[in-house]
């Protein structure tokens, strides 16, 4: 049955990013972006008190090559190895035809 919730590590996270991009080789890490604003909030607790806040919001990730003994860098090799296929067979030359002399 399907759940409604899917929850990643940051490394499955990374993992996911790399496959889809095709990235086979180098270590990996995220950036995660975020903003910040200040704001007057009331707490749950006590409604009518106000007190200053803060709203972080989340506005992007980036997948950036990374050193490998980085902390969370992630092998991009391990992860996501390149598939190794059946051999290339080289076409076969056509082959001429009898050659007759007339």
């Amino acid at each position: 049955m399907p759940t409604s919730e899917h929850k990643y590590s940051i490394d499955d996270l990374i993992a996911a990013l790399l496959r889809d991009q095709g990235i086979h080789d180098g270590h990996w890490a995220l950036n995660i972006e975020f903003s910040a604003t200040g704001a007057a909030v009331k707490p749950q607790d006590q409604p009518t008190r106000t007190l200053p806040g803060l709203i972080v919001s989340v506005n992007g990730a980036t997948l950036v090559a990374a050193d490998p003994s980085a902390e969370g860098s992630v092998d991009a090799a391990a992860v996501n190895p390149r598939k190794s296929g059946p051999a290339k067979r080289r076409a076969a030359s056509p082959k001429a035809g009898p050659t007759t002399l007339q």
